[in-house]
């Protein structure tokens, strides 16, 4: 690194020197030139040489011609200078007053001219850094421009740094500007890279056997490149062990290679070690590669925003958490150098990755929703602007009353639910990008249509939407998502004819039949994704989709065939997906030499495939499950270099192609469950040395081919080879990488010699019932995973190989004769699995196993338990058909108990303790049919799964028990029982949560059985003190299994519940089940429930009318009404409405509750009046004593006429409250008629002449 310190001396003497004004670093990709260009600037402000230095960092599609007219670059110089706030300042003080209006771009010249002569101090000059410079741009341009921007005029006064690829391109007669010094950096050393990889690694790196062998490798295959090595080094750092060994990521990253023997390879290597459990991290990173390929930097916000369009965080059901997760993978990348973040908070990507892409250019194809980074080439990304993220929504930064200066808007359905549709979206005429995530609307806002510069418009997960006709008039439409639209039934035929404009098209999981014919001129489309469309029966003509790339037409279940003969006309395109398909034959794949992925994932009626010798570039194909495909092999293969991922599972594949050779870069495959093979020949594996996964699972294979030239081979998986009775010895010898062998149910009688497996993690030969020996396993230290269940021949022994096995997370000795050694120290166990071994006692060392989550002892002869306290982990704790085990310790410990089964021991007492194991979902009680007495008073949860039948808990109870119940399987054993309700339960609060809402639901639910906590929300309900049947339903999408406890209960509590649409649907329910006549319901409480319209109508009258009370009704987003026809609620009392935003009335004037005390309404954005309009004459609350009003913006009249009094309306009146309703009239009056009126209001109060 001397040599980088040299250079940087000599580079600081030449700006010292006045006769110089422009350095020029040239250099390869990632060999240093911003590293070097930010240590001169550093140096030259500590020397005194500089007063400010201005960084301008430029992209390889930057133009010269517009260069000084660039905003973007502009506005990055003024927020270097303070001049404007950056993004985060602005959210700092988001909340001050004063508008954030766009400046021209010409005051910003003179602001940063003004700015720039205000901190010129003498003796010293600006340096201004411009960094990559594009290849076609040379000084005399950048100069120019700079002039411009920044009005340097005086020579003596700045001095220029710039960094490029090449030396500058003079064009004709061009001058090339004076005073310019050009300097190359080299490559470094093979002994600096080594110093470098060296410093950069963890002592966990470089404590690894050969680290130094390999690390000179490292450092070699680097060619002098700082950027590859520190990629690699901090992949390296980061291993995942799950993921692979750091021996044998070390070991490949020394070892790789490519055809042009350049840094590539290693590069490509560190960005291979992403963690592959992580999704949202692998799709992020190489999305951003290919978007920095044509469209440079973007501001961090920007670039989240991007991913979450794209759908690598999946469902969005709340935007800032999924703005939180994209927040970590962009950490996560930068601190792995994937990325880089400059000062300005722009995100860049090292220019020695984009050269990647070159050998993977579609890493990513197919698993974007809109494919935004490849669908805008040539300058055509116009971006999201300055964007910010708060409350639910990520929108344009502008201060929080200027909707009309809002270009893009991100909003999910919980938030956009708080808002009128029509009169959120009124002011925001000039949006160009607008995203909803679920929403619950049927129809899209009324002036959606005329938002004539919306360019990108998506609306995923919108299950309610009916109709999307306003769409077709926005022409300049590009992007366009409907996802989820499981209510669309048709597009109009006309829909796309305006719509020329589209590059990216996704109709995902819609009900249509067919496709508009007028998507056949869509010329400019990139993306078409039809993924999950089950009703599609046809495709129209795609002939004139040129430049179609993607084209996915996944899961579309009913499409029969393609009315193209020919894909000829795509000669672009890169994916093809026609998975679950009932294709028969695909059209001639002729002129696709572009693509490299084709998918025909279960095609079940596909039996024959077109020629693939025109898809040369074809990098992943995928067969598996089309079952019907009969042809030649050698035919359906032809050579294939660049072929990675090769999937013939469960097909009808006989033998493996003759021209194997053919395959030289397979690293993965698939082979499960082709029952017809069932032979290989022996040389079929010679030429692919590459392999990583080989999966022969469930094949007829009666023999192995030869192995050893599968050096690099992770995976192997025979399992369910039954016919598999031999592996020839030696055939592991070479696989020093191997980390899974899976041999499960196979015939095999012994293993070979696994002594070279070092870096073996999982060794699975379950239900190997023929395995007599094992071989010595004490060489496998590292191993994670051991299962040995059902391999019943194995001699009787102790298993002392266990003793080294410090990492074994899973143990499973099920059913064979082998026995814990007594010194076994296995701490980081999770699982362990002794089901019918020869046990009586546990091994000591047991209680040192506290990571347990798993404990399978069943049907062995064990009289009692160690100690739980230790076990706070445990999950699953098996002790079914211990015979002898009579008592059973306290439970309190284990607190993250899911599973306890304790049929067919001896233990004679309730487990009492159960009801403080809040994560309990399964529970298989003991016999207890002899029990004397039960005390219901302690039991306060049962999970969703108990063995009712068998347990006999029921022979003797206390009544009114209080549970928190999972699913409805109580209540099916209470109907099949209907005499417990008399016996156990005349009273009774039971609150019941649909499996599907485990977590924060069934917390509430817990925590409800708590005394204190019920007592406490009970009165926030306002229920009555004596509420002795009371039902709480949470989460259901359908109604079923609990009509008796509905028919019984007195007090009803219905919570986030998609079956229900009115009550009239309950009241329709439990009349269907011919249970009764009459609801006993006195009270009901609606909360969250998006489906519901109106409350009543006139079929609920039978059931309800005659004894309801009480009615609560919170959090419905679209109810529009209380009651529908002339149903009169003659028994209601008190009604409460909170936060319906498109209720406009609550009562019609012809039948008001008569019997009404208490009416309370909050939040109700869109309500107008209490009563029908033109009818509020008529309308008297005889009986109401208490009238609470706050926050309703729109509230006009609550009945009270100029010619009457409140007490002619209202005669028992005692108390009214009105908090901010700015536009109810009268209030002057209602409080001079009225001494217990209580107003509070911010705006001005309205009466009857306003």
């Amino acid at each position: 690194m001397a040599l980088r310190e040299a250079g940087k001396d000599k580079i600081l003497k030449l700006l010292k020197d006045d006769n110089v004004t422009t350095i020029v670093l040239i250099g390869d990709a990632g060999v240093g030139k911003t590293w070097i260009a930010r240590k001169i600037a550093d140096s030259a402000y500590k020397e005194g040489l500089s007063y400010v230095t201005i960084w301008v960092f430029l992209n390889q599609q930057d133009d010269k011609k517009s260069l000084h007219e660039n905003r973007s670059l502009h506005e990055n110089i003024a927020c270097q200078l303070s001049i404007l706030s950056t993004i985060e300042e602005w959210e700092d003080n988001a909340t001050k007053e004063g508008d954030h209006e766009e400046e021209s771009l010409e005051s910003l010249k003179n602001k940063i001219s003004a700015k720039l002569e205000e901190m010129r101090l003498p003796e010293k000059f600006l340096l201004l850094i411009v960094d990559g410079v594009p290849d076609t741009m040379n000084e005399n341009d950048i100069m120019s421009a700079f002039r411009k921007i920044m009005h340097l005029n005086e020579p003596n006064l700045f001095k220029v740094l710039i960094t490029r690829r090449k030396e500058p391109v003079v064009e004709g007669n061009e001058v090339t500007e004076k005073k310019i010094e050009i300097i190359k950096i080299e490559p470094l050393s093979s002994e600096e890279g080594l110093f470098l990889f060296k410093k950069r690694v963890t002592e966990n790196v470089s404590g690894i056997d050969g680290f130094q062998t390999n690390a000179l490798c490292i450092a070699e295959k680097s060619k002098g490149l700082p950027a590859a090595i520190v990629v690699i080094a901090e992949a390296l750092n980061r291993i995942v062990e799950h993921d692979c060994t750091l021996e044998s990521a070390m070991k490949e990253a020394a070892t790789c290679e490519d055809a042009h023997n350049s840094a590539n390879s290693l590069l490509r290597c560190g960005y291979e070690m992403l963690p592959k459990r992580d999704k949202a991290l692998i799709d992020c990173c190489w999305y951003s590669l290919q978007f920095f390929l044509k469209h440079g930097g973007v501001h961090y916000n920007e670039l989240i925003a991007c991913w979450i369009l794209e759908g690598y965080f999946g469902p969005v059901d709340h935007v800032e958490k999924v703005y939180e997760e994209g927040h970590r993978v962009l950490v996560e990348l930068i601190d792995r150098h994937l990325l880089k973040i400059r000062d300005d908070n722009v995100v860049v990507v090292e220019g020695l990755a984009l050269t990647i892409l070159d050998y993977c250019p579609d890493r990513n194809e197919g698993k974007s929703s809109l494919g935004l980074a490849g669908v805008f080439e040539g300058g055509h990304w116009q971006g999201f602007g300055r964007i910010t993220h708060a409350d639910g929504l990520i929108k344009t930064m502008c201060n929080r009353d200027r909707w009309d200066k809002v270009s893009t808007l991100l909003i999910d359905g919980s938030r956009l639910s708080r808002e009128v549709l029509d009169t959120f979206f009124q002011p925001m005429q000039g949006l160009e990008v607008l995203a909803l995530f679920n929403p619950t609307i049927k129809s899209l806002p009324s002036n959606l249509s005329k938002m004539d510069k919306l360019r990108l418009l998506v609306l995923r997960g919108c299950d309610l939407l009916e109709n999307v006709d306003d769409i077709k008039e926005l022409k300049s439409l590009t992007v366009l998502e409907i996802s989820g639209a499981t209510s669309l039934k048709k597009i109009p035929d006309v829909f796309f004819h305006k719509l020329l404009q589209l590059r990216s098209l996704k109709l995902s999981a819609v009900q249509i039949k067919s496709l508009p014919s007028s998507i056949s001129d869509l010329s400019e489309l990139r993306w078409l994704m039809l993924r999950g469309c089950a009703s599609l029966e046809e495709l129209p003509r795609l002939q004139k989709l040129e430049n179609l790339l993607v084209l996915d037409l996944s899961g579309a279940i009913k499409l029969r065939k393609l009315k193209d003969k020919t894909f000829k006309a795509h000669a672009k395109l890169r994916m093809l997906d026609l998975s679950q398909t009932k294709i028969d034959r695909l059209p001639f794949l002729k002129n696709l030499g572009n693509l490299t992925q084709l998918s025909l994932r279960c095609c079940k009626c596909l039996t024959r495939l077109p020629s693939l010798k025109s898809v040369s570039q074809l990098e992943i194909l995928d067969l598996s499950g089309s079952s019907m495909l009969k042809e030649n092999q050698d035919e359906i293969f032809p050579s294939m270099d660049g072929l990675k991922t090769l999937n013939l599972s469960n097909t009808a594949i006989r033998h493996l192609p003759s021209n194997n050779n053919s395959l030289p870069n397979l690293k993965l495959m698939n082979l499960s469950d082709a029952l017809s093979l069932d032979k290989i020949e022996d040389n079929i594996f010679e030429h692919l040395r590459y392999l990583r996964h080989l999966k022969l699972s469930k094949t007829n294979l009666q023999k192995l081919p030869s192995l050893s030239n599968l050096c690099n081979l992770e995976i192997l998986n025979l399992s369910g080879c039954r016919a598999l009775k031999e592996i020839v010895d030696q055939s592991f010898q070479h696989m020093t990488y191997l980390q899974q062998l899976n041999l499960s149910e196979t015939k095999i009688e012994c293993l070979p010699s696994l002594s070279n497996l070092s870096n073996l993690r999982q060794l699975l030969l379950r239900n190997c019932v023929n395995l007599k020996e094992l071989p010595p396993l004490e060489s496998l230290s590292k191993l994670e995973e051991l299962d040995l269940c059902g391999a019943r021949s194995l001699k009787e022994t102790e298993a002392k190989f266990l003793e080294n096995m410090v990492h074994l997370r899973f143990l499973n000795l099920s059913g064979t004769e082998l026995k814990l050694p007594p010194t076994a120290n296995l701490t980081n166990l999770t699982q362990l699995l002794l089901q019918r071994c020869r046990l009586y006692e546990l091994c000591p060392n047991l209680e040192n196993c506290t990571q347990l989550e798993v404990l399978n002892l069943s049907e062995t002869d064990i009289q009692s338990l160690p100690s739980l306290e230790n076990f706070s982990n445990l999950r699953d704790l098996n002790l079914r058909d211990c015979s002898r085990l009579e008592k059973l310790l306290c439970l309190k410990s284990v607190t993250h108990l899911e599973v306890l089964d304790l049929w067919g021991t001896r233990v004679k007492e309730f487990p009492y303790e159960i009801s403080q194991l809040t994560h309990l979902k399964r529970l298989n009680l003991p016999d207890l049919k002899d029990v004397q007495t039960l005390d219901w008073g302690k039991i306060k949860n049962l999970p969703e799964e108990l063995n009712w039948d068998q347990c006999g808990i029921f022979k003797c109870s206390q009544n009114r028990p209080c549970m928190s119940l999972s699913g409805t399987e109580f209540f099916q054993y209470l109907k099949t029982n209907p005499g417990l309700w008399e016996t156990c339960f005349k009273e009774f609060q039971f609150s019941v949560c649909a499996h599907e809402k485990e977590g924060t639901a069934r917390d509430i639910c817990w925590h409800r059985v708590d005394p204190n906590f019920r007592e406490i929300y009970f009165q926030t309900l306002s229920l009555p003190e004596e509420h002795g049947k009371y039902l709480e339903i949470v989460g259901f999408d359908s109604f079923t299994g609990f009509e008796d406890a509905l028919l019984k209960a007195e007090f009803i509590s219905l919570i986030d519940n998609k079956f229900i649409k009115s009550l009239s649907d309950l009241a329709a329910g439990v009349k269907s089940m011919n249970v009764g006549n009459v609801m006993a319901m006195k009270g009901c409480w609606l909360e969250r429930s998006t489906e519901v319209q109106t409350i009543f109508d006139e079929e609920a009258e039978v059931l309800m009318e005659e004894n309801l009370e009480t009615l609560w009704a919170s959090n419905l987003p679209i109810l529009k009404s209380v009651s529908n026809g002339n149903l009169q609620l003659g028994h209601l009392k008190k009604l409460y409405l909170d936060c319906c935003p498109m209720l406009e009335t609550v009562f019609h004037s012809s039948q008001p509750p008569e019997n009404l005390e208490v009416l309370q309404i909050k939040f109700c954005d869109k309500l107008k009046t209490l009563f029908m309009p033109n009818t509020s004459t008529d309308c008297k609350l005889q009986n109401l004593q208490k009238l609470h009003l706050v926050e309703l913006p729109n509230l006009t009249s609550i009945g009270v006429l100029e010619s009457k009094s409140v007490l002619d309306i209202f005669p028992s009146i005692k108390l009214i409250k009105v908090r901010e309703c700015p536009n109810l009239e009268n209030l002057d009056k209602i409080k001079e008629d009225f001494k217990f009126a209580f107003v509070e209001n911010s705006g001005p109060m309205k009466s009857r002449d306003h």
